[in-house]
């Protein structure tokens, strides 16, 4: 899922980004989701609330809480490195002021169809060049584990559980659900998915985990567990 906020306190330029994007992505098979704010405040109490986006359209001359401002609380109070953020504004002379913020683009008014997909396109291939990360929601928290850092995840009754070096957590879902690269991990058991690095060893019908944990290998998986751990 690549999710997209547009913030900015003219509607039709909101919605102009809005249809640009809807339009590229009628051509992509990528699940995606667009917010509009007309305010800063707006979006940062969502931002708040514990949603994340990937790329960010802000407008600087927002009234009150401006964009510039908007950039730095997500950089510097929400940490977070990770959204990418595409200024808007009408007065191409903020340089300086955007230089901490690290934003992708600056996009000066008006604009082009053509350099809102531009801006897009690149959010979304720095985002395969970053750390691949498994995003989950617990209530209306949602969470976000490097692939690297998840040892497996199991199943028990209606929840799953990811289990991460540091520990573990659980959310309500099916294993059938996750959407998981098969280069990395691999179903070992209708209760069991497995990242492959952190196999240690397996045998006929189980695989032994670097922390010496063991999970069993049902039979229905015996044979693509065999034929992949061996590739």
């Amino acid at each position: 899922m690549f999710r997209i906020a547009v913030c900015d306190d003219n509607d039709a330029v909101c919605s102009a980004i809005e249809n640009t994007i809807d339009g590229f992505f009628k051509t992509e098979s990528i699940h995606y989701e667009i917010d509009s704010f007309q305010s800063g405040e707006e979006l940062l109490e969502e931002l708040n609330d514990h949603v994340k986006y990937d790329l960010i359209y802000l407008d600087i001359e927002l009234a009150q809480l401006n964009g510039v401002a908007v950039g730095r609380y997500i950089r510097e109070n929400l940490l977070d490195d990770y959204t990418q953020i595409a200024f808007i504004s009408a007065k191409p002379s903020y340089a300086l002021e955007l230089f901490q913020i690290r934003p992708i683009h600056f996009l000066v008014k008006p604009f082009t169809p053509r350099q809102v997909i531009g801006i897009l396109e690149k959010a979304m291939e720095l985002q395969g060049r970053q750390i691949k990360i498994f995003s989950y929601k617990t209530g209306k928290v949602e969470n976000r584990i490097p692939f690297k850092d998840i040892m497996y995840f199991s199943s028990e009754t209606k929840k799953i559980i990811v289990h991460t070096r540091n520990g573990k957590d659980s959310f309500y879902g099916k294993l059938s659900e996750l959407n998981l690269p098969d280069t990395e991990f691999i179903q070992i058991h209708k209760s069991f998915i497995v990242n492959k690095q952190y196999v240690k060893r397996f045998k006929f019908d189980s695989v032994l985990l670097s922390n010496e944990e063991e999970l069993p290998i049902s039979r229905a998986y015996r044979k693509i567990v065999r034929e992949n751990l061996m590739s």
